[in-house]
């Protein structure tokens, strides 16, 4: 899988990843901008690395050498219900029925801003 990376951020809202129509860029693929972590290797098997994911980006206009990136947030409403502007979906994490003495207390990657020369992977999440 080629990595690509930010080439400039222009503000808040837009970015540029050198990703572009002369890698099969279109409009809406998506890639996630990350923090490489480390490798996670178990029982000598290498699952790859344990990335910070620190956002996830769409192909707002692809270009032949870069595209500009926007975050999308995609929301249904139902226009005939006055109510629908309350509505909201919340997501919450809830505990497991694990074996105790399997837990392995891995620290999980937290994510830094997003700068210039980071990491992206075409993900089409």
């Amino acid at each position: 899988m080629k990595n690509y990376k930010v080439i400039e951020i222009i503000n808040n809202r837009a970015l540029l990843i050198d990703y572009g129509t002369n890698d099969g860029a279109h409009h809406g693929d998506t890639l996630r901008i990350i923090d490489k972590g480390e490798p996670i290797i178990i029982d000598g098997i290498d699952y790859g690395t344990f990335d910070a994911i620190k956002d996830i980006v769409e192909v707002d206009i692809p270009y032949p050498k870069f595209s500009l990136c926007r975050k999308v947030l995609y929301k249904k409403e139902n226009l005939l219900n006055p109510l629908a502007s309350f509505e909201r979906t919340m997501r919450t994490l809830q505990p497991m029925n694990v074996d105790e003495k399997e837990v392995s207390n891995r620290k999980i990657p937290q994510p830094s801003p997003i700068k210039n020369g980071d990491i992206a992977v075409l993900t089409n999440e």
